[in-house]
């Protein structure tokens, strides 16, 4: 039985990976990205940093700092709605596991429509999620690398 494995198509990292990865960004036509991240790193002016980073690509952007540790149905929901309204063409995840999962169903809800919840599960969406682009602040989840997300239903706990 054979089986396939899904990792990013592209993998930057090294020393001034950051500046690479954003001409990356530029080079793939991107106009507008919802920024994912927490209230933490958006205190300390990472994601302004990241923001200016873009708008120095000619990329405009919205930060979304809603991703909670273990990121549940409403930040998604409340994530999808500034991205609709903003009319984002990508997703930038900044952060851990948490705001990495987060943008991840951010994305996908983009794309497929729906509620999160409604892929629960293994290969549930019919489309591929949002274009996104993950940038790492920890070691750790590894959720960067990998296509699944963990997102908590408070309602069934």
């Amino acid at each position: 039985m054979s089986s396939t494995f899904f990792i990013p198509a592209v993998n930057i990292m090294g020393t001034d990976c950051l500046d690479e990865a954003m001409t990356a960004i530029r080079n793939y036509g991107f106009r507008k990205a919802l920024i994912v991240t927490d209230s933490g790193l958006a205190k300390a002016g990472v994601a302004s940093m990241i923001a200016e980073k873009l708008a120095m690509q000619d990329i405009d952007s919205v930060i979304y700092d809603g991703a909670k540790p273990n990121p549940n149905v409403e930040n998604v929901e409340n994530g999808l709605a500034l991205l609709q309204q903003s009319a984002c063409d990508f997703v930038v995840s900044l952060g851990g596991g948490s705001p990495h999962d987060c943008a991840k169903g951010i994305a996908l809800c983009a794309t497929n429509g729906g509620h999160i919840g409604d892929y629960e599960g293994v290969d549930q969406s019919s489309k591929p999620q949002l274009p996104l682009v993950a940038i790492n602040t920890t070691a750790g989840t590894a959720s960067e690398m990998t296509r699944f997300c963990i997102i908590t239903d408070d309602t069934r706990h």
